[in-house]
């Protein structure tokens, strides 16, 4: 899919279920004051309704204690980001934390770390300034927090602000859990998002809605494995950072920079329209350079564009099926073209369209059959059809997993397993960020997800950009690069273990634009026999030529 807006809201996360056996862990949560930001407390609820843990006690600090303010000149701009570039949600907003317990868990003091020393803990959850060196010992797992950023500081104001002001192309977060007794300091669930560069807001619906899972997604592993939890799904964290934003001057400097990244973005889009288009060649064996040099290209009409491109080779003649979205329709539909050696190609024709939008039209076959699993994921479901007549005849076979907001689900067969791959998208997020897999024992029967999903999250390399293909005894698995924009190239990723108990994998290369023919993104690759295609994002004039 590319460049469609996420629907609002979207689906749980699909994980196993805790062990029922097991008494639910105890949270304790320590807070400086009564009021956090909406997205921390949301991730507290998340906790507080699960089945494997229960918030014994929220701890807050004096009464009305106001919040560490940023200074003037960033909360004016953030006050104008948000009326200018807007956001789906404002997750800053003071919520009162003490809401999710009765009143008897309710505890307002003075010093918030001397509370509850007497009291059974098994994690103790730590939000603003509580300093976490007073609370050693007091939980048999730790002291937990969020960090942000690469430096894996904890100050959550800050969030996103120095990514903004550097124009970085990620957002580091996940837990920062403190063990003490001169044990080191632990990192749970680290995830990279993408750092917009125009906009703190827009990094921010991308950040904390996917963060506010991490705690209940934890605790949840942390309640069914045990203490061996630690030993293989945590890593060593670097030492506390000095979080301090620039001063005055350079903050000034930081500011001007941004306003001129905002203006050269309004200026782009006033005057070009960026289009999707389709490439293809027939070759031997595809180095996939990022060079576009011999490639067909397939430029659309101007109202639309193509993208997402799948290959079919087929009794002797060779199909692109692909995505097409006119713009004015605002959703798409399914195409397919016929493609010959000679550069000529047949005229577009549909195949598949239904009242919500569709792309990424995955093929495969299994027997007799050729089937097709196009994204459907503003359908809440991953749906598979089968050609009844080729290549324009396709009937809705069933849905293969429903009640999931995923996107681009690409299956892998290895032996007698069926294996798929989509990242899932969570509520009020992005989907471009965490991987997820299911497994059947026939492509018909039930998909189960894997036990460590999400098994990535990293809007860098995890969202699937086509087929994946085995390159010198390896299993590669190709993924959209989705910073600094939306299909910025694709990393090619080596898989290292893929089984029912574990999923690995690391990135070898990255297949980017080569800065010819205008050509300012990809975002999917594929092979059919001596057939290569793959889409690339340009610009074009809004005003002809």
């Amino acid at each position: 899919m590319a460049a469609v807006s996420p629907i609002p809201g979207g689906s749980a996360e699909i994980r196993p279920f805790a062990r029922a056996s097991r008494a639910k862990l105890r949270i304790g949560v320590f807070a400086d004051r009564a009021l956090q930001p909406r997205w921390i407390v949301e991730a507290l609820a998340r906790v507080a309704a699960c089945e494997y843990a229960e918030i014994v006690a929220i701890v807050v600090g004096q009464k009305d204690a106001p919040a560490a303010q940023p200074p003037w000149l960033l909360r004016a701009y953030q006050r104008l980001d948000r009326r200018v570039f807007g956001g789906h949600t404002d997750w800053l907003e003071p919520t009162d934390v003490r809401s999710l317990v009765p009143p008897a868990r309710r505890h307002e003091v003075t010093h918030p770390a001397a509370t509850l020393r007497d009291s059974p803990l098994d994690v103790a959850f730590v939000l603003g300034t509580v300093d976490d060196v007073a609370l050693d010992g007091i939980a048999r797992y730790g002291t937990w927090r969020y960090f942000f950023g690469d430096e894996q500081g904890t100050e959550g104001a800050l969030a996103g602000v120095r990514e903004l002001l550097e124009n970085r192309e990620t957002i580091a977060s996940g837990l920062r859990i403190r063990r003490g007794a001169g044990q080191e300091d632990r990192i749970a669930t680290p995830s990279w998002s993408r750092a917009v560069g125009f906009s703190l807001a827009r990094g921010h619906d991308g950040l904390f809605p996917k963060s506010a899972q991490f705690v209940a997604r934890a605790l949840q592993d942390l309640h069914s494995q045990g203490p061996a939890w630690f030993e293989h799904a945590t890593h060593a964290a670097r030492s506390p950072a000095n979080e301090r934003l620039p001063g005055s001057l350079s903050l000034v400097r930081d500011l001007a920079r941004l306003g001129g990244r905002i203006a050269q973005r309004t200026i782009e889009h006033a005057t070009t329209v960026g289009q999707w288009t389709l490439a293809y060649r027939f070759v031997e064996e595809e180095a996939w350079s990022g060079s576009l040099e011999g490639f067909v290209h397939l430029l659309p009409p101007r109202d639309r564009f193509w993208a997402d491109p799948f290959p079919l080779e087929h009794h002797g003649r060779h199909y692109i099926f692909f995505e097409e979205l006119p713009f004015a329709a605002n959703r798409a539909h399914i195409s397919v073209t016929e493609v010959r050696r000679d550069g000529t190609y047949s005229t577009p024709v549909r195949v598949l369209e239904r009242d919500y939008h569709l792309s990424y039209p995955f093929l495969l076959r299994e027997g007799n059959e050729l089937y097709m699993i196009p994204e459907t994921a503003h359908n809440r479901a991953i749906e598979l059809y089968r050609c009844v007549r080729f290549p324009d005849q396709w009937k809705f076979e069933r849905a293969l997993v429903s009640d999931v907001w995923c996107a681009d689900a690409t299956i892998h067969r290895a032996g007698d397993r069926w294996w798929m791959f989509a990242t899932m998208g969570c509520e009020g997020g992005e989907i471009n960020d965490e991987l997820h897999i299911f497994s059947a024992d026939r492509l018909m029967g039930e998909w189960k997800p894997h036990r460590r999903n999400p098994v990535k999250s990293d809007v860098r390399n995890s969202r699937p950009a086509g087929n994946l293909f085995v390159h010198g005894g390896e299993l590669i698995r190709p993924a959209q690069v989705c910073t600094p924009l939306y299909g910025s190239g694709i990393a090619l990723n080596r898989v290292t273990r893929l089984d029912d108990l574990e999923y690995a994998e690391e990135e070898v290369r990255r297949i980017v634009p080569a800065g010819r023919d205008g050509i300012l993104g990809l975002h999917t690759i594929n092979r059919a026999g001596p057939l290569s295609v793959t889409d690339a994002f340009l610009r074009r004039s809004r005003f002809g030529g």
